[in-house]
């Protein structure tokens, strides 16, 4: 049975590259050539994870920002706790 400390998914890591692609050139400045290449695969393989590159980020953004709440939630409640 598989669990969480299981090698990431494809997914998983073609939004890993994603992220370090764009940290590294910008959003623009990487093309899904780039990603695939990165992971292995193709470029228009990419699109069976993905509507596309807007995706990506629209995916990685979604998720920065989950976990900024989670992180805010945390030091209100420590801040709450220690008033």
């Amino acid at each position: 049975m598989a669990t969480r400390t299981d090698a990431p998914t494809r997914r998983e890591q073609i939004l890993k590259e994603a992220a370090r692609l764009f940290a590294e050139r910008g959003f623009h400045g990487v093309g899904v050539d780039e990603i695939g290449a990165a992971v292995g695969i193709s470029g228009p393989g990419l699109y069976r994870h993905f509507a596309g590159k807007d995706a990506m980020l629209a995916e990685l953004l979604v998720g920065i920002s989950g976990q900024l709440l989670t992180g805010a939630k945390r030091r209100v409640a420590e801040a709450d706790g220690g008033a």
